[in-house]
């Protein structure tokens, strides 16, 4: 979060305590200025305007009286019962202020609630298991400001999420009314990582409810469903068996995953690439390889340091490192020409 987003976090923080503390304070002020004009106008052993009286009245609250005693006799009683209200308004306030310091400081539920409240234009990320927590600290890596919501009151990755600074909210993703206490409806985006096809589904729906607008990506196990409800519903739906399969090929095979992504509808892929002292692709310039082989390098790691987008003329040598974008095909062919010749097919 920048220093801005800080700053409109905290107005909207402040703003919110006032909401929460809105009866007290209301009681309190109402009695300062309510009981300045009954004195101004009732108040007869020294004449006061309106500022004096709400000073004395203020006073009064407080056990300090500035003013004599009054011989009204309907004075009397305002002078008695004025600290007994007031003080218990300041005391209403003062056990609140207690209680939200110790709930932040015990990390009660209640904080999170509160602190959740008060996010604006965040995502939601709703299972906090092992993919919920590295989709969480990805997105916290890049300054997105995140709520969690976990079932489980006492998950194994919730210490790690509570040093992140992350508020986590403890309730079942698929109730509306927790999805509310996460701030779905001003959230842009929901993220359902549960490991129950079913939870997500449910919990899908259920955000688009309460929040038409906001964008739902969900991770789903069965390959069927997750098209037909991307499709259906205009909502992102990663299949775990997709996602997952690169990683079984890298590991069946040596290969480095590849991480997928599409653009303008072809499909691509991104790898990273340690170049091979009896590889082809030693002495060859940036600009060679990515002519001839239909590549694009976009960084390269040498000796001397890492070069993002380097330039077409600069030569690749023994051990330097490639990030490489293109498609499958043109990747394995890559990779074959770095291979030294005894291990090439």
């Amino acid at each position: 979060m920048n220093f801005f987003g800080q700053v409109r976090f905290h107005v909207r923080f402040t703003l919110r305590l006032l909401w929460d503390f809105r009866w007290s304070l209301l009681v309190f002020w109402g009695l300062v200025f309510g009981g300045g004009w009954g004195l101004m106008v009732y108040y007869h052993q020294k004449p006061l305007d309106f500022f004096e009286a709400s000073y004395a009245t203020f006073l009064i609250i407080f056990l300090q009286p500035n003013l004599e005693f009054p011989k009204e006799w309907y004075l009397r009683p305002f002078f008695f019962l004025l600290p007994i209200i007031g003080l218990g308004a300041v005391a209403d306030s003062l056990v609140r202020l207690g209680f939200y310091f110790f709930a932040r400081k015990q990390n009660l539920p209640e904080w999170h609630r509160m602190v959740a409240s008060s996010y604006r234009n965040h995502m939601v990320v709703v299972g906090t298991g092992k993919v919920g927590y590295h989709i969480i600290k990805g997105l916290v890596g890049i300054r997105e400001p995140v709520v969690a919501v976990e079932q489980d009151a006492v998950g194994e990755l919730q210490t790690e999420l509570l040093q992140l600074g992350v508020p986590v909210i403890i309730g079942n993703g698929r109730n509306r009314q927790t999805l509310e206490q996460a701030g779905v409806a001003k959230a842009r985006v929901i993220i359902l990582a549960t490991d129950d096809d079913l939870a997500n589904v449910d919990a899908a729906l259920t955000a688009r409810e309460v929040n038409p607008a906001i964008r739902v990506v969900l991770r789903l196990f069965d390959d069927t469903l997750a098209s037909k409800f991307g499709a259906t519903f205009h909502m992102p739906a990663i299949s775990v068996s997709q996602v997952s399969a690169p990683a079984f090929i890298a590991a069946a095979t040596g290969r480095k995953v590849y991480q997928t992504f599409e653009l303008g509808g072809f499909q691509l892929h991104l790898t990273d690439m340690t170049i091979y002292p009896e590889g082809t692709l030693v002495g060859k310039t940036i600009g060679e390889i990515q002519s001839q082989r239909a590549v694009n390098i976009v960084m390269h790691r040498h000796p001397d340091g890492v070069q993002v987008n380097p330039g077409h003329e600069v030569a690749l040598g023994p051990n330097d490192a490639i990030l490489v974008i293109a498609p499958k095909d043109r990747l394995v062919e890559i990779e074959e020409a770095n291979q030294p010749s005894s291990a090439r097919k």
